[in-house]
């Protein structure tokens, strides 16, 4: 069975709809330049840090000495920052409106941990807001006798889901909110205990995950190289 790294889904789907856009296609307004080795570069830019400059070249089909020659150029690095905005929304999106089970959770958050720095702050931010609100409302909820509706108690639900998780396979200085404020909270309403007690050591080593993370992004972008 594969692993859910949504991630990759999304960099697949990218190239696949840039491979079949329209004539005459555009960019943020400008008229698009790029072969499909290079948007695959720009979309592979989401895991800077993780991967470095030769395996995004290497995966991307390109000759890394050009890549960095592109990386030089305004357009190429405009197109780099604005797919990691789209990508940014895209993930946000997903985590607040679809549910996944502590499996494919786990590999969601582990994948989250690889991406570029500045992809997982656009992700992170506002999402801590919103945990942030959901927590201080269900602790309102509570108190009076009442139970938080529906949809906010299901989307609680994910992002605690996927931050618990998260915090738990890389901590940074989120796990306070996460662990010492929200989870009390969030425990007394909606079902955690799993990802609670979940631990990595029964998660794959990182060598195995990462094999497989390439392996799944060439299996998605290979048809349209």
């Amino acid at each position: 069975m594969g692993r859910t790294f949504l991630a990759a889904r999304w960099v697949g789907e990218a190239l696949d709809r840039y491979h079949h856009r329209p004539p005459r296609a555009t960019i943020m307004g400008k008229r698009i330049i790029f072969s499909n080795y290079h948007y695959l570069a720009a979309l592979l830019h989401i895991y800077t840090g993780t991967f470095k400059l030769a395996q995004i070249a290497e995966l991307a089909g390109l000759p890394l000495e050009e890549l960095k020659f592109h990386r030089a150029q305004l357009d190429f690095m405009t197109l780099v920052d604005y797919l990691k905005t789209r990508f940014s929304e895209w993930f946000r999106e997903t985590l607040l409106m679809r549910d996944f089970t502590l499996e494919e959770y786990v590999d969601i958050a582990w994948e989250y941990t690889k991406l570029d720095e500045m992809v997982q702050s656009q992700i992170k931010i506002p999402l801590l807001e919103r945990v942030k609100h959901l927590t201080y409302a269900c602790r309102d909820c509570q108190e009076a006798g009442k139970s938080l509706d529906t949809y906010d108690l299901n989307v609680f639900r994910r992002l605690m889901s996927f931050f618990i998780l998260a915090e738990t396979i890389r901590p940074t200085l989120s796990s306070r909110l996460i662990k010492e404020k929200a989870l009390p909270v969030a425990e007394k309403s909606i079902a955690i205990e799993d990802y609670k007690r979940w631990e990595r050591k029964n998660y794959p080593e990182e060598e195995e995950l990462l094999s497989s993370l390439v392996e799944d992004l060439r299996e998605k972008t290979t048809p349209f190289l």
